[in-house]
């Protein structure tokens, strides 16, 4: 059940905003962007949301029909009480996934080349947040530092929050330091956003 459930909820996860923002930024097309209607982060968004929708018909359809008995089977090991929440969890975590690379997409102004930072954060995401293994298997130094930093809300969370009960104490302290996270990401974007825009005044782009 952990690792179905694992595999659906990674194809709500799509970093290629780090790469469309990084090579944009590389080849100057940023200023294409910045002059259509919407925001450049919007647009480059929305290219992502396609592809994350096709990843669904492509695959997530048919890891459901194939696990389909087996998840019908073991139903009764979901906590539906907690759906709802599972649910929310997964969306937040979607963009939380989101705003960590489209900062290092936008950190291309600074090292031109992100896709080695990308794959480093990337690996990084799939050990720590649980994806493969539970963290709660962690050793107990590695379990404690990564409950410092924002990997665990990406599967763990939305995991725990479908296959045992939480209190909901536990599960209020959980989303409002997802909030926090998200909060402060979404401040590095806009910082970040300020400087990408003196760059390119001052480039005379």
């Amino acid at each position: 059940m952990y690792t179905v459930f694992s595999n659906i909820i990674s194809l709500l996860y799509i970093d290629r905003i780090g790469q469309l923002l990084g090579d944009k930024i590389m080849d100057g097309s940023i200023t294409i962007d910045l002059m259509k209607p919407y925001h450049f982060l919007y647009i480059n968004y929305m290219l992502c949301l396609g592809e994350l929708f096709a990843n669904f018909l492509l695959k997530g359809f048919p890891i459901i029909l194939f696990f389909g008995s087996y998840l019908s089977r073991y139903c009764d090991r979901i906590v539906f009480e907690q759906l709802p929440a599972a649910i929310l969890a997964m969306v937040m975590g979607h963009f939380l996934y989101l705003l960590i690379f489209a900062i290092i997409g936008l950190s291309a102004m600074i090292f031109f080349e992100t896709w080695a930072i990308q794959r480093i954060v990337r690996d990084v995401i799939q050990f720590l947040s649980g994806a493969f293994i539970p963290i709660s298997l962690f050793p107990n130094v590695l379990f404690q530092i990564n409950r410092f930093l924002p990997f665990r809300f990406l599967f763990s969370f939305p995991l725990e929050l479908l296959l045992n009960e939480i209190n909901l104490n536990v599960q209020v302290e959980n989303f409002t330091v997802l909030t926090v996270w998200l909060t402060f990401f979404l401040i590095l974007i806009l910082l970040m956003e300020k400087r990408l825009m003196r760059k390119l005044i001052i480039q005379g782009g």
